[in-house]
C-alpha cells in the first residue's frame, strides 16, 4: 500500500455549509484542520462530517474572535472514499482553512 502526506485542502468559508474536503483514496488520515478568522467581526464556525452515502451531522462548533484560530483536531481524523467534511461562517470569505493529513492507495 502506497502512503502519500499531503496538503489535501485549503480555502475560504462561505456562509453556506459547503464541501472543505472529500476522501477519494481508499482512506484518508487527517492529522491537521486549522481554522483562523481574518475580519475584524467574531466568526462562528460550524464543520460538518458526512460519511459516504450518509447525511451531514454537525461535528465542531467555534466562535472565533478577529485573529483568532483554532485547531480543530485533537487526535487523527480517519476518512473512507467518498466521505467528507464541510463547513460554513458567518460572514463569506472571512475564515481560512487548511486541512493536511496522509492518504492511502
Amino acid at each position: 500500500m502506497a502512503f502519500t502526506a499531503n496538503s489535501l485542502a485549503d480555502g475560504q468559508l462561505a456562509t453556506s455549509a459547503g464541501t472543505l474536503y472529500t476522501a477519494t483514496a481508499v482512506k484518508a488520515y487527517l492529522k491537521n484542520l486549522f481554522l483562523f478568522n481574518t475580519n475584524a467581526a467574531e466568526q462562528t464556525v460550524e464543520l460538518y462530517l458526512k460519511r459516504s452515502g450518509g447525511t451531514s451531522r454537525l461535528w465542531k462548533r467555534y466562535v472565533l474572535a478577529q485573529y483568532e484560530s483554532a485547531d480543530v483536531l485533537d487526535k487523527e481524523l480517519l476518512l473512507g472514499s467518498g466521505d467528507l467534511i464541510e463547513g460554513l461562517t458567518t460572514t463569506a470569505t472571512a475564515v481560512n482553512y487548511y486541512i493536511a493529513g496522509v492518504t492511502e492507495a
